[in-house]
């Protein structure tokens, strides 16, 4: 019986391609490899004015032409699609989040890893307590900020402080450690931050960091240094980020008439270098995103003003509600874009939506007064 039906159905089947009833162009079963042409171009989302997000290219665009190659006599022949830039994901050290926890990835081995951060303190001139191959891992010396001002990573990871929070009376310490990664050949570099009053006698490695934001700062910081440094030894070079010589920078106009700032240098040092500006300039930096490269920044309030008198006293607060009030809630952009062997850095009021040009112009100015002139950090000296 069942011989039977096998060839009646293989037969009405038959009958009904003949008709094009479910094969033909118009039937259930057509070929599908050309719809795309008809598909429209639909005007990008607006992201409401109170939240943040950064601009993703279209992964698979719909060609505009089509060549006549790839026309045949049987018909259209689907392209294939172009291969997706991975170039974001091939860096040797990348920022990784899962939740509250964050970490670097290492496209390398932890033995490979170990002399670049053995480096990253010389470099910072910042003194260990505890440098422990064995246990691969770095612990700093407890360290007052307010007497180390002028430190480079001092002052990149003071603008990560969250607001209202303070440091006075306080010395902070980093235990840095390099933990085997998932893939084979990887590593993965954890950061701990702790910190105590002025005099006290904890030395209890919290279980988490005290100031998210310092384990932040510092992470940013060793994935540029790291980064940097992978390419000067591929590049053949000797430089190092905290020693590297000055930055050519030249103040442009794009089509639109608005200001541009341009930096003959990658993009890895272009952002330290912006950071040290916007600091040595006395420009609040509220928050920032490295991976879309830009700096929040509060234009209605200076560094200086969210201080007390003295060394890093009170930042970012005290008791004083009219400033928490004043919060911009659309804080000004400094973008940060790579294009060809050079960086263009802008200023923006919102993802698509261009600062006021007086504005954009006179930060732009005082970020390149301020690149490569500020002084430069010393030794920290500890309190005996």
């Amino acid at each position: 019986m069942k011989p039977v039906l096998s060839a009646l159905t293989l037969g009405v089947l038959a009958s009904l391609s003949g008709c094009g009833y479910l094969i033909g162009d118009e039937g259930y079963f057509r070929d599908r490899g050309s719809d795309y042409q008809d598909a429209r171009i639909e005007p990008r989302m607006t992201v409401p004015e109170d939240l943040r997000s950064k601009p993703i290219g279209d992964l698979l665009p719909v060609p505009g032409q089509v060549s006549a190659g790839s026309v045949s006599e049987d018909g259209f022949e689907t392209p294939r699609p172009q291969p997706l830039l991975a170039s974001a994901d091939t860096a040797a050290f990348s920022l990784q989040q899962d939740g509250k926890q964050r970490w670097l990835l290492a496209q390398m081995p932890a033995s490979d890893v170990w002399p670049l951060l053995a480096r990253f303190w010389s470099d910072y001139q910042i003194p260990l307590a505890q440098s422990d191959r064995a246990l691969s891992q770095f612990a700093t010396e407890w360290i007052d900020f307010a007497k180390v001002p002028g430190n480079p990573l001092v002052r990149r990871v003071m603008p990560t402080l969250e607001e209202g929070r303070g440091i006075d009376d306080e010395e902070q310490r980093f235990r840095v450690r390099l933990e085997p990664g998932v893939n084979t050949g990887s590593s993965e570099v954890r950061v701990l931050h702790q910190n105590r009053d002025l005099g006290d006698d904890d030395s209890e490695w919290p279980a988490s960091s005290d100031i998210a934001g310092f384990e932040r700062g510092l992470l940013a910081e060793l994935e540029t240094y790291l980064n940097q440094s992978i390419a000067n030894q591929n590049g053949g070079q000797g430089s190092s980020l905290a020693n590297s010589g000055p930055t050519q920078t030249t103040l442009e106009q794009d089509g639109a008439g608005n200001t541009v700032l341009s930096m003959s240098t990658d993009f890895n040092r272009a952002w330290v270098e912006v950071g040290d500006a916007l600091s040595r300039g006395d420009v609040l930096v509220t928050d920032f995103n490295r991976s879309a490269g830009v700096y929040y920044v509060d234009l209605d309030q200076t560094r200086s003003e969210k201080e007390e008198p003295g060394f890093f006293s009170g930042w970012f607060g005290g008791d004083d509600e009219e400033e928490e009030a004043s919060a911009d809630e659309s804080p000004i952009q400094v973008r940060l874009t790579p294009v060809s062997n050079r960086v263009e850095v802008t200023v923006d009021a919102g993802i698509e939506t261009a600062a006021d040009r007086t504005v954009a112009h006179d930060l732009l100015q005082k970020i390149q007064s301020n690149l490569n002139e500020g002084p430069e950090g010393g030794a920290l000296l500890l309190p005996r």
